[in-house]
Formats: C-alpha cells, structure tokens, sequence
C-alpha cells in the first residue's frame, strides 16, 4: 500500500488568523525532524493566496519577514524530497493587512464564486507565487475547504497550469453553507480514480486523476472524549496553532450525538484514529492511504502518534510516498 500523508500549509480562517510562526512554521519543523527520522516523504499543499498576499504587502516589514521566512521552509522542503502541492483558498483576494494584522473575508470562499476567467487568473497567479519560490511547478492540487465543486469553475484553469491530479474528494464527504460548500455523496469508496468534469464521477478516459483522501466514519463519543481531553489537559491534546476556526456550530454540535462522516487525519486527537484505518485499509486490501492534516491542527499528541503510525505502516511493509511520485 502506498501512504500519502498530506499537510495543507496555511493560517486559519476564523476572527484571528493566528500567527506565521506557530501556525505553519513550527509545526511544519516539527514534521520536517519526524520525516527525517523516518526517511518519510510528505506531501504539503500551499495556500499560495496567502503568499501571493504577502508579496502584496511586502512594504509591510513583518509581511516581508514571514514571506521570507516561507520561502526559507520551502526550499527546504523541497531539497529535503517533499512535494508541494497548490492549495487554493481564493478568498484571499478579499483579505488585507492593517494594524498589524490579517482582516479576513470569507464570503468568496470558493473558486466558484468568481466567474471562470477570474479563476483562471487567481490559480495561475497563484501557482506562479509557488514556482517563483521552489523554482518548478506544482503536479497536484487541493481546494480551499474542499471546495472543488463546481469543477467546471476550475478546469480550464487546472488544465492551463498543467496540475491534472486533484486530492479534494472524500467519500461522503457533505457540507452546505453559501460560501462553504462540497457534497462528495455521488463519489465511490474507491482509492483513486480519472475523471472529467466531475471529480466524483470515474471517466475511464478522463484528463484528471482523483487521489481522495481515505474516509472513515466516527462516533459521537469521540468528541466528547476529544471535547475532554482538550480541557483537561490541553498541554498535550490542544493545536499548536494560535488562530481560530472558521466554525459552522450546527455543524460542529451536530458531531456530538451522530456519527459523522470523515477522513484519516493526524489533527489533534484525530490521531489516534490512524491505527485502527491502517488496519482497516489492510483489511480492505487498499492500493492507497491519504491524510489530510494540516500543520497548525497539530498537538503534541498528534505528533507521537504519526510517529507510531510511521512506525507500524513501515513494519508491515508499506511505503511512504508523494501524490505525484
């Protein structure tokens, strides 16, 4: 089985952004002494809006200092044999800088909230904010919010930049809010997959190749334990990140008495899912396993257990790879 452990590279997008620094930087050094340790590629999808906006506001001297010190990680990242990938949220096109801090717009959340031509040009711009740092383009893309519907919005644009693998899709996956907004309930519990103009309809002779992130199920008692840990010890069970959600709370109230519909995740306590969906996966005889963890979402918890599950996945002879490898 090939595991593809994935990180979207970005702040947060609640009333406070959180800082440069321990949203994305000291997270992802973190993760950068695991995979050295472990010989282990990971895959880091970059919210290039908010690159692209830095460079907008490099006359700022902390904006310039945090560009940089991106620019610095990437490179790294990149020497070090990891995969960026471009991670979209168009919504920066909306967000500015003043008195020292982000002010964050979401009501055009989603690529489809501009027309084609607009999304066009926010990809490529976008895209070429990546190339202009790590010096190649980007082979594989993730939406912001997992918002990749309607795919028509973005296809031109994908094929203009020559990105024909996309890892949005999660089996089930729904939610509905007007700028916020993906239903995954047509797509198959498949590992992968071509299409054409719907990223959860198969198309032998598609363009595109869908690698989505593998699904799993919880219960309601996991986020009250989660709900739990998190107040009494949150040393150890608390993100790293210092910003806020963006909070749908029906949505998040609703986690408490049903089973929700999700995906492997090293995010905080979700970690401690990630032994049972291996031995799952092995069950079901899975050709790929994908985790969608994003480096601000990390807990101290959450990094010993990627290393146990690093640990075990390569003692029954799985592989580590990149999307695009």
């Amino acid at each position: 089985m090939q595991i593809h452990i994935t990180f979207d590279y970005e702040l947060f997008f609640g009333a406070q952004s959180g800082t440069t620094e321990n949203c994305i930087l000291k997270p992802t050094q973190k993760l950068i002494e695991i995979s050295k340790k472990y010989q282990t590629p990971f895959v880091f999808y970059v919210d290039a809006g908010y690159l692209y906006q830095l460079k907008q506001f490099a006359h700022i001297q902390s904006c310039q200092q945090d560009y940089n010190n991106i620019k610095t990680q990437l490179i790294q990242l990149v020497e070090m044999g990891h995969e960026i990938g471009l991670h979209v949220h168009p919504h920066w096109e909306d967000c500015r800088f003043e008195n020292n801090q982000w002010l964050i717009d979401t009501s055009r959340y989603k690529l489809a909230s501009f027309t084609e031509s607009e999304a066009e040009t926010i990809v490529t711009k976008y895209h070429q904010t990546i190339i202009d740092i790590i010096e190649k383009p980007c082979k594989s893309y993730r939406a912001g919010g997992w918002c990749v519907q309607p795919f028509d919005a973005i296809k031109k644009a994908l094929l203009k930049n020559n990105i024909l693998i996309d890892s949005s899709v999660y089996y089930n996956g729904l939610h509905l809010s007007p700028a916020h907004a993906y239903d995954f309930t047509s797509a198959q519990n498949k590992d992968s997959w071509t299409f054409e103009n719907d990223p959860c309809m198969e198309t032998k002779s598609g363009q595109f190749l869908e690698i989505p992130t593998t699904p799993d199920v919880i219960p309601p008692f996991f986020y009250w334990n989660m709900y739990y840990k998190m107040r009494t010890n949150p040393d150890i069970y608390k993100p790293v990140g210092d910003g806020k959600w963006l909070v749908d709370r029906k949505r998040v109230y609703k986690h408490f008495y049903t089973s929700t519909n999700h995906f492997a995740c090293c995010d905080g306590f979700f970690a401690s899912r990630l032994l049972a969906i291996l031995k799952r996966a092995q069950k079901e005889n899975r050709k790929h396993l994908t985790v969608l963890s994003h480096p601000k979402s990390m807990a101290p918890y959450s990094f010993d257990a990627l290393e146990q599950f690093i640990e075990l996945a390569k003692s029954k002879g799985h592989t580590f790879t990149t999307i695009a490898n």
